[in-house]
């Protein structure tokens, strides 16, 4: 039973954060549209701030729910989950944009990209979701450094 509501609550939080996540991905992503900057490439290392921020508000809310105690490799788990159900539902938003709502975008991606020629909107949506899944991996286990619990009691705190 016990094992089955830590369970429910990981999935829960992470579809939460996980949408909410994707909500400021496409929010970040218009807002960069409406002003002419969706073609500047850099401006896409703002989505991992985006990324981590929510991966360590789950893991926090995990932490909080869990009277702060939280297994480490748990923790790691809430975050890539939150990551991977983002990155996953904003590359499916992405994909129906660039094929169906604005395929010139698509061939801006091509035209500014490095071999671009050879990319897809297939191809654009699984790096997307290559990459994303990647960084939301790096953010948890940064981010469990600093909420990891050492196990190593001194003899001094005895």
């Amino acid at each position: 039973m016990e094992t089955t509501e830590k369970t429910n609550n990981v999935e829960r939080i992470g579809l939460r954060y996980g949408v909410l996540m994707t909500l400021a991905l496409v929010g970040y992503f218009l807002l960069m549209k409406a002003f002419g900057l969706a073609e500047i490439v850099e401006l896409r290392a703002f989505n991992l701030v985006i990324l981590a921020s929510f991966v360590l508000i789950s893991i926090d809310r995990y932490k909080r729910l869990k009277g702060n105690h939280m297994p480490y490799l748990r923790g790691i788990g809430v975050g890539l989950l939150t990551s991977v159900i983002g990155v996953f539902l904003f590359s499916i938003l992405l994909l129906v944009y660039i094929t169906i709502l604005d395929p010139s975008f698509m061939e801006a991606i091509k035209q500014n990209e490095p071999f671009g020629i050879h990319l897809t909107p297939l191809l654009v949506t699984v790096a997307i979701l290559i990459e994303g899944i990647a960084s939301g991996f790096i953010a948890s286990f940064a981010i469990m450094q600093y909420y990891k619990v050492s196990h190593f009691v001194s003899p001094a705190e005895n």
